[in-house]
């Protein structure tokens, strides 16, 4: 369940009922059922081998650096209700930088209250706020869940790929008028510093791009029972690899609620900077300069 008596807000329990009021009632996480029987005659694997394969192949792959720049919109209940998740008075642009095949993924951060870094390569994780390094165990928990799964909603499912234990399909599921094909995977370890998480990823049954990810928060307490999907709305390629540009992200249970609509503002690759000029605070060297904006919505 998640643990709503940590929210750091006043009046949280009136916050609560006002989310509940806008929202309704949330659903629950997907489960397999009955095997319904498929007549593609496609496997979980097989599903998700055309989806990495539409998306470009396995980023972990390409041997250089992507970095991309992005802006957004938060959902003000989301703040109140959960603030160290959203942390949206730092998170609003953002500048990244991503080596997949040295797993070293980083983001800088310009809010209305300050700036945020994260730094993550294999098990090192750095956080630091305004320029000083956070040793802040919520924080780091919180920021450490939200940066993996960043990593899933840029970066799309080579993140499951290196990550997967079991996949299973799901019954399809009609929105929009497209019947979209459903694959649950589990992996460990999951967003942050969680265990385990779960993933549904939906798929589009003519382009095989994800058109959505559903996934489990299990690193933080606060959101652990809590169920987010992210919808992926703009598509561009960069160096082969088809990624999204513009996402819509809502909270699906236990409650209902708008948490985050972003885009990307600008992409380049190839700037070959190293490790030390993005650990932090801020990036440095060939890592410093913004973005091309080249991905404009």
């Amino acid at each position: 369940m998640v643990d709503w008596t940590r929210i750091r807000v006043p009046a949280a329990a009136l916050w609560l009922g006002v989310a509940v009021l806008l929202a309704g009632c949330g659903g629950t996480f997907p489960q397999p059922g009955p095997d319904p029987g498929f007549d593609d005659g496609l496997s979980a694997q097989a599903l998700f081998q055309r989806t990495l394969a539409a998306h470009g192949g396995d980023l972990r792959e390409y041997p250089g650096d992507l970095n991309q720049a992005t802006d957004g919109e938060w959902g003000r209940v989301i703040q109140r209700l959960q603030p160290l998740v959203a942390d949206g008075e730092y998170r609003g642009q953002g500048e990244e930088r991503y080596r997949p095949a040295d797993d070293l993924y980083a983001v800088h951060y310009t809010g209305p209250e300050g700036t945020k870094s994260v730094f993550r390569h294999g098990d090192e994780f750095r956080l630091y706020y305004d320029g000083e390094r956070s040793s802040d165990r919520d924080r780091i928990r919180a920021s450490a869940m939200t940066t993996d799964a960043g990593e899933l909603f840029h970066y799309g499912p080579s993140f499951v790929k290196h990550r997967a234990t079991d996949m299973e399909r799901l019954a399809d599921q009609r929105e929009g008028g497209v019947n979209y094909r459903r694959v649950l995977a589990t992996i460990e370890p999951g967003f942050g510093e969680a265990d385990e998480d779960r993933v549904v990823m939906w798929i589009h049954p003519e382009t095989d791009l994800l058109y959505r990810v559903h996934v489990t928060l299990n690193g933080f307490g606060p959101t652990q029972g809590a169920h987010v999907d992210t919808t992926f709305l703009e598509y561009a390629e960069i160096e082969g690899y088809t990624l999204p540009t513009r996402f819509e992200e809502r909270v699906r249970g236990p409650l209902r609620l708008f948490v985050h609509e972003w885009w990307v503002t600008g992409r380049d690759s190839g700037r070959d900077w190293a490790p030390a000029d993005v650990r932090g605070p801020g990036f440095s060297g060939a890592a410093a300069p913004p973005a091309a904006d080249t991905a404009a919505p």
